[in-house]
């Protein structure tokens, strides 16, 4: 690319935003924009936990009913029914567990690594670019694009344990339109494309309630939607510690068995 378009390119930037100051306040004036589109900070900065409600495609023809809590700092469990049976995925901040009967693992277990770090980074209530410095999320611009007819801000985010984050975000409303992440599954590192759309007004907040993901290689796309969302009900932190087993607890006869 030669030099004179890379500099038109920031001066189209620059006079979109009135900065002078590089790139870094490019980025820090598109986080700022996406802040306040989504609701603002102090808007978020009052939310202490979210819990929504909906129904996911698990592919096939398969559509469960599904229910995600979060709180923080970085807690967060993932319900769903499957064949009758409650699966569930909690992380805790520092550790995670799960139940998957459908995999034939019916009793609480610890997570894998790769499990955990997965779902721990996709742990925040706020997103990756609320407070992105304060949480050690390095936020860095990657150029301009067009997506479904949309021109988008491509922005890269590598997290605090390494992984790396793709977020577009309208170039009108500021808003995330897709997100870019590569996941590893048996040795090999595949890329998740995420859309979000219908994003809907909820207690101030500005929520999407519909989310497609499609790995690379494959044909098919999955669907989120969010049918209800609750913004600070009351949970207890104890609802993402992993269960006791049965029989276990602390007093002579046992009250605080699960």
């Amino acid at each position: 690319m030669a030099l004179a378009t890379v500099v038109a390119g920031f001066l189209v930037l620059d006079s979109i935003y009135g900065l002078t100051g590089g790139f870094g306040r490019v980025v820090d004036g598109l986080i700022a924009r996406n802040v306040e589109a989504r609701g603002g900070a102090d808007a978020w900065r009052n939310v202490d936990s979210l819990r929504m409600t909906g129904r996911m495609d698990l592919g096939q023809g398969m559509h469960v009913p599904y229910t995600i809590e979060q709180k923080r700092p970085g807690k967060m469990c993932i319900e769903f029914m499957f064949d009758s049976e409650l699966a569930t995925q909690c992380v805790t901040g520092d550790s995670g567990w799960k139940v998957l009967p459908f995999m034939g693992r019916t009793r609480p277990e610890p997570m894998t690594d790769m499990e955990y770090r997965d779902m721990a980074d996709a742990a925040g209530i706020d997103g990756l670019l609320f407070d992105a410095a304060r949480r050690g999320h390095e936020v860095s611009f990657v150029g301009e694009e067009t997506i479904d007819g949309r021109d988008v801000y491509k922005l890269e985010v590598v997290l605090p344990r390494g992984a790396k984050r793709w977020i577009y975000l309208d170039a009108e409303t500021a808003l995330e339109v897709k997100l870019d992440t590569i996941r590893t599954r048996n040795g090999r590192q595949h890329l998740i494309e995420t859309w979000y759309s219908d994003w809907r007004e909820q207690d101030g907040l500005l929520i999407p309630h519909r989310q497609d993901s499609k790995a690379e290689g494959e044909s098919e796309t999955h669907w989120l939607t969010v049918d209800s969302v609750a913004v600070n009900p009351p949970i207890d932190d104890d609802r993402f510690n992993i269960p006791l087993p049965v029989g276990a607890g602390s007093g002579a006869n046992g009250s605080n068995t699960l």
